[in-house]
């Protein structure tokens, strides 16, 4: 069924959204937020009851312009449709479960009665004056301990609400660990930070400068939270917290679940950004590897063009040698060593020399004379002296 915002209109101000939902198949929640999308005027709470006694309401006017949305569907819900399908929200389905639950009990005793063992260390704490501070009206037990900040009248009924809630999460398979000097629940493996305080108002003072003050207010706030994430329960007209303990439970556990969740997507966000940075370096090193090579191939195939011409050269010289009739043993020894350094410096054999032990075939054209024209050498030179080729070794015999 589409209904029009008249039609929506009428419907939320025939009957209370509590009684709609158990007709259509949309829980409470999800229509006032509906209505509130669709700019249509929801009734006052208490609109029901005073309707119910006969007492006199207002009704407020329809707007007859809206740029919110324009139609709603809904659907006739069927009778037998379990809680989740039936329009509602998880977390009313998960507080309905818990208070279904016999093992579970939710109800504030008048007395501690077997106290949880965090309840019997707090007690002592609010009973030994060394273990507690007084500001701003406020008592608050030192660390270790659970995080509880209220008035001295406060203080019993703030370790009833605190014992039952413990109790009640143990029950549900969830536990406490003590960090940073207070006890933190445990939901789903995140550890949540937990506090129940008593609010303070704000006194402006009547003296020259204005001093603002706080003063304690007799209402108390149990409060959740892991970084931006919270949840909370406070005294309210209707409701003490005591009343909504089995609503804050609910919330409680679909917050560890959602941050579980958070964080598992973050894990998986990190260790893919990992990945990530791994293949890139793996990829730049590669790159580097890859343009070190291409160079060291260019260089090789330089040195092979250049030991062939070297080679040409050492043919004609021999040929030449032997046109002249001019093969001497110095020519012979001196072809000897010409091959030997060649085949040293072609990088495609890459023969051993003693003589060049330690130095690369690349480099052996920009090695700097002076550091080689020293000791063994220089004398070598200056004993052999250079024939008309410049060249200073000779055969053992000729020496």
């Amino acid at each position: 069924m589409v209904f029009s915002r008249k039609d929506l209109y009428n419907l939320v101000w025939s009957d209370s959204l509590a009684a709609l939902s158990k007709k259509y198949n949309i829980s409470d929640n999800g229509l006032r937020k509906a209505c509130i999308r669709m700019g249509i005027p929801l009734p006052d709470q208490g609109h029901w009851n005073k309707v119910k006694a006969g007492k006199k309401v207002k009704i407020k006017p329809f707007a007859e312009k809206s740029d919110g949305e324009q139609q709603l569907q809904l659907s006739l819900r069927v009778e037998g449709e379990n809680a989740i399908e039936d329009g509602l929200s998880p977390q009313v389905a998960l507080q309905r479960s818990i208070e279904a639950d016999p093992s579970i009990d939710l109800v504030v005793k008048d007395s501690l009665i077997n106290p949880d063992p965090l309840i019997v260390k707090a007690r002592q704490a609010f009973a030994s004056k060394k273990e507690f501070i007084d500001h701003d009206g406020l008592r608050s037990i030192h660390t270790p301990n659970v995080h509880i900040s209220v008035s001295v009248d406060l203080v019993d009924r703030s370790l009833l609400i605190m014992d039952t809630f413990i109790k009640a999460m143990r029950k549900r398979g969830h536990d406490f660990i003590l960090e940073e000097g207070y006890y933190k629940v445990v939901i789903a493996g995140e550890t949540i930070d937990m506090a129940l305080k008593e609010a303070r108002n704000v006194v402006i003072g009547t003296d020259r400068w204005n001093t603002r003050t706080f003063k304690a207010n007799g209402t108390l706030i149990f409060q959740f939270e892991q970084g931006y994430t919270t949840t909370s329960c406070k005294d309210g007209k209707l409701q003490k917290v005591e009343q909504q303990l089995s609503k804050l439970i609910s919330k409680l556990e679909l917050m560890g679940e959602h941050l579980k969740k958070v964080h598992e997507e973050w894990a998986r966000s990190r260790a893919k950004m990992a990945e990530e940075e791994r293949v890139r370096k793996e990829r730049e090193q590669r790159i580097k590897l890859e343009i070190k090579s291409f160079r060291q191939l260019a260089k090789d195939a330089s040195r092979w063009k250049e030991s062939q011409m070297i080679r040409e050269y050492i043919d004609h010289r021999e040929r030449e040698a032997l046109a002249e009739d001019n093969m001497s043993e110095e020519m012979i020894a001196w072809l000897d060593w010409a091959r030997k350094k060649v085949d040293w410096y072609d990088p495609a054999v890459g023969s051993d020399d003693e003589w060049l032990d330690g130095i690369a075939p690349e480099t052996i054209m920009t090695q700097n004379e002076s550091n080689r024209n020293t000791g063994a050498w220089s004398n070598q030179e200056s004993s052999y002296g250079q024939t008309e080729r410049g060249w200073p070794l000779k055969p053992w015999y000729m020496k």
